[in-house]
């Protein structure tokens, strides 16, 4: 029942539902493009290994470039759907140009202007999405982030299917054509939105609160709110409502001062260890084909199996997590999802065959689940004026993890074949793992000790 008033509040959520449905289309363009990328680049445009790498390297770096130039953009005008717009005719154009262009010069040129461009769209989706629903509380925008996250994973699960069968019927040029015309209904869908100015939004929250004789009503019912053991007052319960002096002196003396702000260490802690995870994770999607059908001797349908399976599961973990993200511990969570990210490549190495494969994509969905709707709030957490740039660094540090393991992924199954590369993301999920347990003023203790160690060890033995 809880789970269901939930889901009726976010539909009362003027705007939501276009919001949803823009957010369903940008996954299906997504997902039917991604995985046949780098087969057309091979396929169609004739590209080598290296030029492939060149390609898809330069798309990822335009996409940071983007999305980071438009968080910064969004954040000072308070202006997010004209960006978004921007990217979606971005990757529209793009991928039209691809059902024609086949010069290497020309596809770089169009990977950069335009499918990179085009690529900050998924962060957008969710800066326009906190900006512009009138959400009456943050745990109601923290689920429906979590929701429009929980929307694009049910995208992953049936469109790379549905792209392969796309691609088999019409070739490159129908799936390329079918892309661009998801981006375009998604952002026809943007266009007939609005973005309520900062006064609506205000307007839109006060209207939300409930009024002084509902809160009065609610207290004598409970007996009556408190904090730090003294009863609430209802001017303390409702902003808006006539203050006593004496009793708000007494209560802003009771009260804890406020947080501190989360200064810019903490912001780049939190960063580099996503951007840790977001590598192993990139890495894993480009080894663990390659370690089923020639490491395991399984098929391609064991990969879909398996790819799908963890898309699957991510929906249901998203939106319990999404239900209680506002109560939860973001940093505790996603340092146990760090955990568990190591114990998923640990057991990928020890696999003795394909089918066992199976049951620990559970682990690597959990991972999944939490560090998308986790890990975008909590940096979101950490920079509560600036949203988008919050926004463009999350989905950053995925792209720089993705830029990262093209090349780190090779030379990793090249020198400790395809185990060892898993037991090398391992070790990167246990970095994480220090990255988000451990506060930052023990770094220097611990670099201390490990420098003690380590003198220890190198000392001659008699």
């Amino acid at each position: 029942m809880l789970k269901n008033s939930r889901f009726a509040g976010l539909l009362a959520i003027p705007g939501f539902l276009p919001l949803a449905g823009a957010t369903l289309m940008l996954g299906v363009a997504m997902s039917f493009t991604a995985p046949y990328l780098s087969l057309f680049g091979v396929e169609r445009a004739g590209m080598t290994p290296l030029r492939l790498g060149i390609f898809m390297t330069a798309i990822a770096a335009s996409g940071v470039i983007a999305s980071t130039a438009a968080g910064r953009w969004g954040d000072a005008t308070g202006k997010h759907r004209p960006l978004l717009l921007a990217s979606l005719v971005a990757a529209t154009l793009g991928y039209l140009c691809l059902c024609v262009v086949r010069d290497f010069r020309l596809l770089l040129a169009v990977g950069i202007a335009f499918i990179g461009a085009g690529g900050c769209a998924l962060s957008l989706v969710f800066s326009f999405s906190r900006a512009a629903l009138p959400a009456r509380d943050d745990a109601e925008r923290t689920f429906a982030s979590a929701t429009l996250r929980t929307i694009l994973s049910a995208a992953w699960v049936f469109g790379p299917a549905v792209g392969a069968l796309v691609l088999a019927a019409t070739g490159f040029y129908g799936l390329f054509l079918f892309a661009a015309a998801s981006f375009a209904a998604c952002g026809a869908i943007v266009w007939r939105m609005r973005e309520p100015r900062a006064d609506e939004h205000a307007t839109q929250h006060m209207t939300a609160r409930p009024t002084a004789s509902e809160v009065a009503s609610e207290l004598a019912e409970a007996g009556a709110a408190q904090y730090d053991g003294q009863p609430l007052t209802q001017a303390e319960v409702l902003p808006g409502a006539p203050r006593d002096p004496g009793a708000v002196a007494g209560a802003s003396a009771k009260r804890p001062p406020p947080a501190p702000a989360s200064s810019q260490k903490d912001i780049m802690r939190a960063i580099v260890a996503l951007t840790l995870i977001g590598l192993a994770a990139n890495a894993t999607m480009i080894v663990l084909p390659l370690y089923i059908v020639h490491g395991l001797d399984g098929t391609r349908l064991d990969v879909s199996i398996m790819l799908g399976l963890g898309a699957f599961m991510e929906i249901p973990m998203m939106l319990a997590l999404g239900a209680r993200a506002s109560s939860l511990n973001k940093p505790r969570w996603l340092a146990g999802c760090a955990v568990v990210h190591a114990i998923y490549f640990a057991s990928m190495a020890a696999a003795p065959g394909v089918h066992s494969l199976i049951p620990m994509q559970i682990l690597n969905a959990f991972v999944v689940a939490v560090t998308s709707c986790l890990g975008m709030t909590f940096v979101q957490d950490l920079m509560p004026s600036s949203p988008g740039r919050a926004t463009a660094l999350f989905f950053n540090a995925s792209r720089l993890g993705s830029i990262l393991s093209g090349v780190l992924s090779g030379l990793l199954v090249q020198a400790f074949g395809y185990r060892g590369t898993f037991l090398f993301c391992g070790v990167l999920a246990l970095c994480a793992l220090v990255l988000f347990a451990v506060p930052g003023e023990q770094y220097p203790k611990m670099a201390r000790a490990l420098r003690r160690y380590l003198r220890e060890r190198m000392k001659p033995r008699n």
